[in-house]
């Protein structure tokens, strides 16, 4: 690997904490960093989780004490249970493993620093194929990063063949994890099965994924800029939640999806369980009428008056108390209304917080016009919002009259500089 990326994210001031088993990969990713160490005096340390799962697990441990001592590198040491803990969460014994290190790691990482890994090429090709054949996008086969957050990866430009030599070269002595050579775990699978047929056929295989992977990762950022741009035009919120315009269906299949899983995971938070299918699906309500909607995992997506509604389902099927805008801010139902004179925003200014109270519709509900009154159904007609719409819609009240139906009408009323000004912050989660 070109050393560019060391000197790019390695300065005096980092604080490095290595993954450490004392197999190949994270002895010469140590070795490496020891040695970049004279040069640059950044913290380094290393972090080593026995598992407690194999036989030789003891001896690797000390061989892993034994050359912290020689090269003088601090050394933090867990043991866990790993099958207990696999066996407790349902999780298989190598998803156990990864959550446990990560945390463990995570735990002892210094305040700002990075975890080093020692990912590689050939890592890389089995994280890309293991994506695909369990399901993935552009996004997935671009696979691991050198930086992505808190994780370092500064060997993913070497194959395992390169850091062999390199270890074999320097006489530099390792542990060998014979479950790696079992056909046990995914992975394994890929690795032993998988990429030395692939080879087979083209002696060149990880190279070709690799340059696969760069393309992938080129499109992926050109069609996410694309996307970003579409969001900001068509997504809004107002007293209902996040919409998208009804453009969004004449957008191209792949900037569509895209900015659907956008509207997705603002509404919910993640992308859990959300699959190509159900992006798709709601092509369906291209030419449905108002109102008509699809229920996918965590989320209702619904037509309404020329936008798409994405709503979360434990929102929408929860009834909501009135609130009084006593305090600085007060939520409902997700929306905010702050008493803040200078934050900007819709607001409605009220002289006594403690006459005020925000709260869904009630029949009969009316507001002052300058002339007359308006029955707050008529509103909603007028406004276009449909019947599953209005009864989470806030409206602001004072004496028990009616003084703004939030983000459309507002009563005819004197109001005064004076009077404290109440803003409302809506919310993207209905």
């Amino acid at each position: 690997m070109a050393d560019i990326a060391w000197e790019q994210y390695i300065r005096a001031d980092s604080k490095i904490l290595v993954a450490f088993s004392g197999g190949p990969d994270s002895m010469y990713l140590l070795y490496r960093l020891k040695t970049l160490r004279k040069s640059v005096p950044f913290l380094l340390e290393a972090a080593h989780l026995h598992h407690g799962l194999r036989e030789e697990a003891d001896a690797d441990l000390s061989f892993v004490e034994a050359v912290c001592r020689k090269w003088d590198i601090p050394l933090v040491v867990e043991r866990a249970d790993v099958a207990a803990y696999a066996a407790e969460k349902r999780m298989s014994i190598e998803e156990a493993g990864r959550a446990m290190r990560y945390r463990f790691f995570r735990r002892h990482k210094r305040k700002g620093g990075m975890i080093a890994l020692a990912h590689h090429l050939d890592d890389q090709v089995e994280t890309m194929l293991l994506r695909l054949i369990r399901g993935t996008g552009l996004e997935g086969i671009g696979g691991m990063s050198v930086r992505d957050g808190d994780l370092f990866r500064p060997l993913l430009g070497m194959t395992k063949d390169d850091i062999l030599s390199a270890l074999n070269e320097r006489k530099i002595p390792y542990v060998v994890d014979r479950t790696n050579e079992e056909a046990i775990y995914s992975r394994n699978k890929v690795r032993l099965r998988i990429i030395p047929a692939a080879k087979a056929i083209n002696p060149g295989f990880v190279q070709v994924m690799e340059s696969f992977r760069k393309m992938a990762v080129e499109d992926a950022s050109y069609l996410e800029e694309v996307a970003e741009a579409s969001y900001r035009e068509l997504a809004g919120c107002d007293a209902s939640g996040l919409y998208i315009e009804d453009a969004l269906f004449d957008l191209s299949p792949s900037v569509k999806g895209r900015v659907l899983r956008k509207a997705i995971a603002e509404v919910r938070g993640n992308l859990t369980n959300i699959s190509y299918d159900h992006i798709g699906s709601i092509d369906e309500l291209k030419d449905a009428e108002s109102g008509k909607g699809i229920d996918l995992p965590g989320i209702r997506v619904q037509r309404s008056y020329g936008k798409v509604y994405i709503r979360s389902v434990e929102s929408s099927e929860s009834a909501v108390d009135a609130v009084s805008p006593l305090e600085t801010e007060t939520v409902w139902n997700g929306h905010r209304f702050v008493l803040d004179e200078a934050l900007e925003g819709d607001f409605i200014r009220i002289e006594d917080p403690s006459r005020v109270v925000v709260r869904a519709r009630l029949p009969g509900d009316r507001i002052k016009l300058k002339v007359g009154h308006k029955k707050i159904k008529d509103i909603f007609i007028d406004e276009k919002i449909d019947r599953q719409r209005r009864d989470r819609w806030p409206l602001v009240v004072e004496d028990g009259e009616v003084i703004w139906v939030v983000g459309l009408r507002k009563a005819y009323r004197q109001e005064e500089d004076k009077w404290q000004k109440l803003v409302w912050v809506p919310s993207k989660k209905i």
